[in-house]
Order: C-alpha cells, then structure tokens, then sequence
C-alpha cells in the first residue's frame, strides 16, 4: 500500500476506527486473525494522524440523528484489492439455494472526496473492472444546484443557482453507494444490516450527508436500508443484479408529477446526467418524477404516497378537479396509442387522424417518453406514405427529446438515424402502398 493511500485512507477511516462499539452485534462475516491484526496497528497508528479534534472539517454530531454516522466501528480492514478500491467485508446470502458471497468494496478517495463504495459479488465486480467500469475520474462540478430548506415539503429540496436552458446539463454525479435490489434477503435483519455496514464504510463527512436524506426505521439497520429504497436510481454492474444507486446530491430534487429535469443513468461510467427539459430560471425549483408519467393522477399520487409517505403538491397536482380529469383522459388514451403502436398487428395500424392525435395528447401532457414514442410512429406512418420532409421533421423531434432524455446511448438512435439518412431501408417505408 503507498504512502499516500495509507495517509489518506488513515484520515478517513480514523473516525470509524476510533469509534465506541456500535449499537448491537454484527451478522456474521468473513474474517482472519492476520486481519484483525492489522486492524489494531492501522487503528493505533491513526490514532496519531487524525485526532477527531484536531479538525476544522467534521460535520455536526448525529445525536439527533438515527444514523449514528460519527458512531461507526468497522469489524475488519479493508485490504487492497484493484483499480483504487479495497476489499473488506464479505457475506453469504442465508436464504438463497446457490448464494454466492456479496462483499463491500471501497474507495474512499474517489468521488471528489466523496468516495464509492459497492456491495457486490466479487466475481461479478472484478469482471465490470475488467470491461471498463471507469470511477477514477472527478466528474466536473457545473455550479448549478444549490440545495434550501423546503419545510413546506418535510425537509429540503434543490434550486437552480443560475439560469438554465433546455437541453443543458444540470448535473453529472456519481453514486456514493451501489447497493443490490430485487431479492427478499434486503427486506430481512439480515440484508438490513448488511446495507447499513455497507453505508458505513463511506468517509466521515459522506456518511453524515446520507444521513439527512431521506428514510424511515426504528433503528439504524431499519432506516439505512429504507433510504436506499426510496432514494436511489436504478443501476446494474452486470446483467445479474441489479444496483440501487444513492446519489447524495440528487436525492436532494423533489418530485413533480410534470418536471423540469430528466436524468439517465450510463452504467458503464456511473455517471448520472440530469439535463433540462424546459427553461428554469434561477430561485426555481429542480424536480424529477419518481413514478411514471403515463399514470393518472389518483393511481400516481397513491403510488407516492405507499412508497414515499408523502401527498404530492405539485402545480399538477394542485389543478382543478376539472383539469385533473381531462389530464387523466389524455393519459388513458396516451396509453391506448401507445399499446396499439406496439402490437405489430395488421389490424392495428394507425391512421393519420391518429397519429396527429397520438402527437397533439403527447404534446399536451409534455411527457418526455411519450413525445418520442408519437415522433418515432409519425415518422414511420409519413415514410410509408412517401412524404420525407415530414419524416424528417419528426425522426428528428424524436432523435432531439430521446437523448436528452436518455443520452447518447438510446437503444432508440439507430431507427432515428435510418429515418433520416436511409428511410427506404426502414420497415416502413411503402408500407402502404
């Protein structure tokens, strides 16, 4: 281990290490004499490097928090493993018939100081190091988000710092913590407390930011393991499990039933990228939507109100009974549309009455993926009719909102790019006739 690591992951890690014992006993987990050893000697000599008193820097006590962040005890070392990350502590899943060991990487220099940490099978991680997962570099900070108190919304939220147009970034950030999804083990004691230890490798000063977002529980494991729940983006290292990923800065945005933010998630990097969907002006509030925009109102204020605990009261939300109901009409037959243009039957092809139909309810209700569905199905309908400036017109309306709202690596891209460069050699073309 170099110097320079050891000095800074000291620095880091001292908190923890010098910690009282923490609230209850650990699960069970892998670990070695030879370990333990090293444990000792690193926490001693830390003990001289960074004396929690001595710096300007540390957060406020968690003493009003459930998240005992300043009350971490680690149970072993992380070791050196690969690419700047350190292995520590590994388990085996008790209630799955071919479990493999999930273990907690670590690296707590990345980020911007922020620092990562995985759980994942090592396996399945070594092989995404392998393919080119990339966390080394910072990612820039654009300076446009500043986060306030919202009382009126139970906590905080996020608003732009500057004006901001469409189409422009509002955010590039990386997880703190890609933590597993998906399996009944992460709703037991035991995956409970195998996320919270997860959470608790994290630096100091990142471990006292998750611990103002977000979460309910009675007891740490309980509400670490809520908050990872309710507060991350969904993400993957592989195609077997997928990740929940907690983005301590994007936790912060609220939800509205119709944003002004959407987001995309490259696995690949890590990176989450928030753009504009609409002009925001500065002092106004950054939102994103936490369900579906194709829902109508009761089913999604319901949906909110099950796994958030809160009543939305959005501008959307807040329309008359009136504007409430035909909005909810629109979305029903958005959804009609959208179930036909997908069934590839000969009996469902669309007229043009239709298609400027399908457009004119998803313009209406500005839903992103729906602007894209109704352009990608005009484009195709104009092309089976020959009319190519038309086509033109909504391949490229279609191309423009899907990278803004899904980046450049949109599985949609390549129809668009055939739409308007070779429309003779898409599937619609002369359809028709």
């Amino acid at each position: 281990m170099s110097g320079y690591l050891l000095v800074a992951l000291a620095c880091i890690y001292a908190p923890i290490l010098l910690a009282s014992d923490g609230p209850g006993p650990e699960i069970l987990a892998f670990s070695s004499f030879a370990v333990q050893q090293d444990h000792d000697h690193w926490a001693n000599s830390t003990n001289l490097i960074c004396e929690s008193s001595d710096s300007p820097f540390l957060p406020p006590s968690s003493e009003d928090l459930i998240y005992k962040f300043d009350q971490v005890d680690l149970k072993s070392t992380p070791q050196p493993f690969r690419d700047g990350f350190f292995k520590s502590t590994c388990f085996v899943n008790p209630i799955d018939n071919d479990p493999a060991d999930f273990c907690i990487f670590v690296n707590p220099t990345v980020n911007r100081g922020q620092g990562i940490v995985i759980l994942a099978p090592e396996k399945e991680f070594e092989q995404s190091l392998a393919e080119g997962l990339e966390l080394s570099d910072d990612l820039p900070d654009l300076d446009t988000i500043e986060v306030v108190d919202m009382p009126e919304k139970g906590g905080k939220g996020a608003v732009a710092a500057r004006n901001i147009q469409v189409g422009e970034d509002v955010a590039l950030m990386r997880p703190v913590a890609l933590v597993p999804l998906g399996h009944a083990v992460w709703s037991t004691s035991f995956g409970q407390s195998v996320r919270r230890q997860t959470i608790d490798h994290l630096p100091l000063r990142t471990r006292a930011e998750v611990a103002r977002l977000h979460g309910e529980g009675k007891n740490e494991d309980q509400f670490i393991s809520n908050l990872i729940d309710v507060n991350t983006f969904n993400s993957e290292i592989s195609k077997f499990n997928p990740l929940g990923a907690v983005m301590v800065d994007a936790s912060r945005l609220n939800h509205a039933c119709r944003p002004n933010v959407v987001y995309t998630l490259d696995s690949r990097t890590q990176t989450l990228r928030m753009r504009a969907f609409k002009p925001i002006a500065k002092g106004e509030e950054l939102t994103i939507s936490y369900r579906s925009l194709e829902m109508t109102g009761k089913t999604r204020r319901e949906s909110l109100k099950d796994d958030y605990g809160f009543d939305c009261t959005c501008s959307h939300c807040q329309m008359s009974s009136d504007l409430q109901e035909k909005s909810d009409e629109r979305v029903l037959r958005i959804l009609e549309l959208r179930y036909k243009a997908y069934s590839h039957s000969d009996d469902d092809r669309f007229s043009a009455e239709e298609v400027q139909e399908f457009l004119s309810l998803c313009e209406t209700e500005n839903i992103p993926s729906c602007l894209v569905t109704a352009n990608l199905l005009a484009a195709g309908f104009y092309n089976s009719e020959g009319q190519y400036q038309k086509v033109k017109e909504h391949a490229e309306a279609a191309g423009k909102i899907g990278i803004l709202t899904w980046g450049s690596s949109w599985k949609g891209l390549e129809q668009v790019e055939l739409l308007l460069h070779a429309p003779e050699k898409h599937k619609s073309h002369y359809n028709r006739r």
